[in-house]
């Protein structure tokens, strides 16, 4: 991954609110650790889950705010 990759990734990774910076997954502190392989496998792994409880939500009910919040911590 190069540095424009990992930094354009952090800042999809990373929330602002009421002025604080939070670090959903910091992703150079897994590539430190464990290398581009495994994170890219992590971060794939965690979009097949969001997807597979989006798609259970939407089964029960597809009104529910959740189906909002999950689309959401999908395209972050």
């Amino acid at each position: 991954m190069t540095v424009e990759t990992v930094k354009e990734a952090q800042d999809f990774l990373t929330v602002t609110n009421n002025g604080q910076v939070k670090r959903i997954i910091d992703i150079e502190m897994l590539l430190e650790r464990h290398g581009s392989t495994m994170v890219l496998s992590l971060l794939k792994d965690l979009l097949k889950e969001k997807q597979r409880i989006l798609r259970d939500l939407i089964v029960t009910d597809k009104t529910t705010p959740k189906v909002n919040d999950m689309i959401a911590a999908m395209f972050r």
